[in-house]
């Protein structure tokens, strides 16, 4: 999210449901937007004026909604955060599916690109490590005992270069390692790691495309560029030039 632009909460939770119709429809328009936040068509009207004010969107009365370049990386940044934010509360702390929905909405709007970015390997990490899965879970809600692990977690964090004091770092990748941009339509890999700038590699691993995260390629431009894939439930189109920078291991 560009840092000269600033939204309000209720200007992001629009942002964000714009996003969420588009990825189900072609046209989005203002009575959809009031049907999916639950709120009157002028209270839309409003909120749509001032995001087209901060340039997220293009829309002319009686028109459809288009979420412009800024706006659409915006509003991904978003829907990643809660979907990241609700994955966390539900498939970690145990949460309902309804109850993490709504602590999600309570606190997503101070969920920064970088926290997200750390959530995102962490949970990436809890499904690697060998205390992960349902002992964690068990621990959680508290009836699991406390017992000594039995796995040598050093072995673990070795295998995705976990160093202590930067429990991010990607995995070195092995020798069966490629690229993403090598992967053929309906084939899957695992991220290893991400390379080039670090400006390039932080935009990557903010849309979600972190080590550890399984990435499905869905299909090519013709001239095979841009790319399409699928990464944690949502859709991204990558230049070829970025997915030559994720290593992936081919599953």
């Amino acid at each position: 999210m560009s840092a000269t632009i600033v939204l309000t909460e209720a200007m992001e939770d629009y942002l964000e449901a714009i996003y969420r119709l588009r990825r189900e429809q072609e046209v989005v328009r203002v009575k959809d937007i009031a049907d999916l936040v639950g709120v009157k068509m002028p209270s839309v009207s409003a909120a749509l004026g001032a995001l087209k004010d901060r340039g997220m969107i293009a829309h002319e009365p009686y028109g459809a909604v288009v979420l412009t370049d800024e706006g659409r990386r915006t509003a991904e940044f978003l829907f990643r955060r809660h979907q990241a934010l609700t994955a966390f509360l539900r498939d970690i702390l145990g949460l309902d599916e309804t109850q993490a929905e709504t602590e999600a909405c309570g606190i997503e709007h101070a969920l920064s690109p970088e926290a997200l970015r750390r959530l995102l390997a962490l949970l990436d990490f809890i499904e690697r490590c060998p205390r992960g899965g349902e002992q964690w879970l068990e621990h959680l809600s508290g009836r699991w005992e406390d017992v000594p692990c039995d796995q040598d977690c050093s072995k673990c964090l070795a295998e995705i270069d976990v160093p202590t004091r930067n429990p991010f770092a990607a995995r070195p990748a092995g020798d069966t390692a490629t690229t993403l941009d090598r992967l053929c339509p309906g084939e899957k890999g695992r991220v290893l790691r991400v390379s080039g700038e670090a400006a390039l590699r932080r935009r990557i691993m903010d849309m979600g495309v972190t080590p550890g995260a399984e990435v499905e390629v869905e299909r090519l431009a013709p001239l095979g560029d841009p790319i399409e894939i699928e990464v944690r439930g949502y859709h991204l189109s990558l230049r070829k030039r970025e997915a030559s920078q994720i290593a992936v291991e081919p599953l």
